[in-house]
């Protein structure tokens, strides 16, 4: 049985039914007041009132229930501590059980900022979150097992991040190329992966360079062998730089040199033709300047025929000597003798040659020709030519005007020696 509330109806009713209604007699709740002109352009004030409290007022009571319910019209008066800690501005507050809770209307996020107080979880079922403003648009979303986030601009698509006054930008323009950019206070840019994993670049969808988990660069390949590994023909344009370290500057060698190995571990060096390995350092060549009689018995040094040569700091050298020499006797006996070839001094080589007694192209000297390799670490040598007579007096660099058929062929007998260096 339902019991309605009336003007001039006793308060009996009450406590005897369940369901009380104000304006109306079949209420749908506790209590249900329906509006006495619920249409129309009356002025009369339809409505409910709220107790109206100060905030000392609210802030006084003790053994306040659960869910009360007032309207603080004035934080003029109290503190906002204890129960009204939450009270800062004029509104409709709740008891939450501890303290005077704001009851705020739900904020409308298209025209309303707001605080989040916890983590939250949206949902978008398959669907997309768009930010339009005309031709541009932000959109936040998933397509399959992709998340993503897109960017559209009619001249500019970009994502922007700041750190500070540093600042990322990542951005396509229309019509051009796609640039990462950083600028502001920012220092650098790294390209970082954090395990030990590879940095791949590509185009058109196939790789060109690697950057191992170990820091080595290929290009054209993903298995680079050394620090850098080129996997096809590479074009310098400028200066080709060698040795050095990781602060300073290698060598870029001098004109004319050539570059060479020096072995595994080792950067390689630039050396001029002639001081490489396997090639001539110099090719020299001296010859006898005066006649010089040598007596029976005695050793002289062959006149001009001296030459003195260094071998340079760090290399050896292996040199190559060729040695033509005459002997004659001017008178009509017998001779023999030998050419000797010296080192600092020392005698290193030697040749013997002979002239027979007797007349006309019978007496022609026997010329002897010898050869002889030495090699030489790093110094300063001299060699030189001299001749022991051992039979009969000799003359060396002899001038044959004497001889028929003589044309001013002044070189046909002197000493000659020449010497091939050769660099090991």
């Amino acid at each position: 049985m339902k019991i309605n509330l009336l003007s001039g109806i006793l308060f009996f009713p009450f406590i005897c039914n369940a369901q009380v209604g104000i304006g109306t007699p079949s209420p749908a709740a506790t209590l249900d007041v329906t509006a006495k002109d619920a249409t129309g352009t009356t002025t009369n004030v339809d409505g409910i009132l709220i107790p109206r409290v100060d905030r000392q007022r609210a802030q006084s009571m003790t053994g306040v229930p659960t869910s009360t319910l007032v309207y603080v019209n004035s934080v003029a008066t109290g503190a906002q501590t204890g129960t009204a800690v939450n009270i800062d501005a004029v509104g409709y507050y709740y008891y939450n059980g501890s303290l005077w809770t704001k009851l705020n209307a739900p904020v409308n996020i298209y025209n309303s900022d707001g605080t989040i107080t916890g983590n939250r979880i949206a949902t978008t079922a398959g669907n997309s979150l768009t930010f339009v403003n005309g031709a541009n648009n932000v959109i936040i979303g998933t397509a399959g097992t992709q998340g993503i986030v897109s960017t559209t601009g009619s001249s500019r698509g970009a994502f922007q991040a700041n750190g500070g006054a540093g600042v990322l930008n990542m951005f396509v323009d229309n019509g051009s190329s796609a640039q990462i950019t950083t600028s502001g206070n920012s220092t650098s840019m790294n390209l970082n992966t954090i395990a030990a994993n590879p940095i791949n670049i590509l185009t058109n969808n196939t790789n060109r360079m690697t950057v191992t988990g170990t820091g080595s660069v290929g290009v054209a390949t993903q298995t680079p062998q050394k620090n850098l590994h080129v996997n096809g023909s590479l074009q310098v344009v400028n200066e080709l730089n060698v040795g050095g370290n990781a602060t300073t500057a290698g060598s870029a060698g001098t004109t004319g040199q050539i570059l060479t190995s020096s072995g595994a571990g080792v950067a390689p060096t630039w050396k001029t033709l002639n001081t490489s390995s396997g090639t001539i350092s110099s090719a020299n060549y001296v010859q006898g300047t005066t006649a010089l009689t040598i007596t029976q018995g005695t050793v002289a040094d062959v006149p001009g025929v001296t030459i003195t040569l260094t071998v340079p700091a760090g290399m050896t050298q292996t040199f190559l000597f060729n040695i033509l020499g005459y002997a004659p006797s001017l008178t009509s006996s017998d001779s023999q003798g030998a050419f000797y070839l010296l080192q600092n001094g020392v005698k290193i080589s030697s040749a013997y040659t002979s002239m027979v007694s007797g007349t006309q192209l019978v007496r022609l000297p026997i010329p002897v020709t010898f050869l002889k390799a030495v090699t030489l670490t790093a110094g300063t040598y001299t060699f030189k030519v001299q001749y022991s007579s051992w039979f009969g007096d000799q003359t060396v660099n002899y001038v044959p005007s004497g001889y028929s058929g003589y044309n001013g062929d002044t070189e046909a007998m002197l000493t000659k020696m020449q010497v091939l260096v050769y660099n090991n």
